[in-house]
């Protein structure tokens, strides 16, 4: 039973890294190569991220099969938004490697535990888990960056229409932003400032900045741009309005979370407590525990248990999911 474990951890491991190693490849040609040495050359002096012209010009996919199909798929074109909203520099074709790399990782793994009906059974559920793993990384990474966004966005509209007051234009406003704020707002409306500079009309370029950070603030924001390019009047001073109603938005959604930080840290209490009582169980007593990893009615047990406590993990996020 050892060898057997070992053999699939093994297994598993060596495929989750053949589909790591498959996201890293890169195939240029010579003037590929070049032309990318001279378009990156003005960039060295500021990382402050993947450039929005970048992300286009890269394509989805080193493979040309590959590459092919993904640009014809509709949700290679929303995985690449997320992508991007996420702050993640994988491309979709190697977002798909590293999911589908993961879920036969874990499907070996499970099912060489015990190589009967009921562990192919956990096996599927568990190429599942790993193959939505990813897409669950990549969500949390997307809402952190879009958290960070949203409390430097009063900042940032703030410099804007402090901008427009000394006379600058609107869109050096944002190239004041992408150059003096920090990651991620600055790298949001320094892929903005690229967009104008490729040709992008303001409007456009707005729209794709609410597409990468589709939440409320943004949007209060974009649209009151351009309600003001349409309709006209004083622009610094609709931005001073935006941003005292998204400092007091912040206000309030700090009281809610400061409200229910017991109610959180409880809930993330009773999620991991039933990790650390197995894990205790087992040190003390591996005889017994043991019986949860190499029966089938125990790794019944152990599949109906991780199911119950997600889905109560998710139902005690979602109760504290206060809207505002």
């Amino acid at each position: 039973m050892t060898l057997d474990l070992l053999a699939a951890a093994a297994t598993a491991a060596a495929i989750l890294l053949l589909g790591l190693s498959l996201t890293r490849r890169r195939r240029f040609k010579p003037t590929e190569r070049r032309l990318r040495v001279l378009a990156d050359a003005p960039k060295q002096a500021q990382a402050k991220g993947l450039s929005w012209d970048e992300v286009r010009r890269r394509g989805p996919s080193s493979f040309p099969v590959l590459r092919d199909w993904l640009l014809q798929s509709p949700w290679a074109q929303r995985m690449t938004v997320e992508l991007e909203a996420a702050g993640l520099k994988l491309r979709t074709g190697e977002y798909l490697i590293l999911r589908i790399a993961a879920a036969a990782a874990a499907f070996i793994l499970v099912f060489l535990l015990g190589r009967s009906s009921v562990t192919f059974v956990l096996a599927l559920a568990a190429g599942a888990g790993g193959f939505l793993a990813p897409a669950f990384w990549v969500a949390t990474m997307r809402a952190r960056r879009i958290d960070g966004m949203t409390r430097q966005l009063p900042e940032a509209t703030q410099m804007i229409a402090n901008a427009l007051r000394a006379g600058f234009a609107f869109q050096h406003g944002i190239a004041m932003v992408g150059d003096q704020m920090q990651p991620p707002v600055a790298d949001e409306f320094t892929r903005m400032v690229v967009d104008l500079n490729v040709g992008s009309s303001v409007e456009d370029a707005l729209l794709g900045l609410l597409s990468r950070c589709d939440t409320e603030e943004m949007n209060l924001l974009v649209t009151a741009v351009l309600v003001q390019r349409t309709s006209g009047g004083n622009l610094s001073e609709i931005l001073d309005n935006v941003g005292e109603q998204l400092r007091e938005k912040e206000r309030l959604v700090g009281e809610v979370r400061t409200m229910t930080a017991q109610q959180r840290f409880s809930g993330m209490v009773l999620t991991v407590w039933p990790i650390g009582l197995l894990a205790l169980f087992s040190m003390i007593n591996w005889g017994q525990t043991k019986l949860l990893f190499t029966t089938n009615a125990g790794l019944t047990l152990l599949a109906v248990g991780a199911v119950l406590q997600l889905v109560g993990f998710f139902s005690i996020r979602r109760i504290l999911d206060v809207e505002i």
